[in-house]
């Protein structure tokens, strides 16, 4: 997993005036410039924080990245049902 190339995303798109703008308007130029694998840039454009933290995203970083896409904390992860 490429921690710090990740990192650096979640800060910048919080704190780099229009770059959250322009991810939002095309994500894929926006990931080419973060040392990321193409399983790294495929799960953040679809906001898969699932396999973001099984792949060992650091958990507060991917809140925040996931919160500055808009997604909302209880809609980061399916929810676990379990059978009684």
């Amino acid at each position: 997993m490429s921690i710090v190339g990740l990192n650096r995303l979640a800060r910048d798109l919080e704190h780099v005036p229009g770059l959250l703008d322009r991810f939002r308007e095309a994500p894929q130029p926006v990931l080419r410039t973060y040392d990321l694998s193409e399983d790294e840039k495929r799960a953040v454009s679809s906001t898969d924080a699932t396999w973001l933290l099984a792949h060992g995203m650091n958990p507060v970083a991917l809140r925040n990245l996931m919160v500055v896409l808009g997604i909302a904390h209880h809609a980061m992860y399916p929810s676990r049902r379990t059978e009684d």
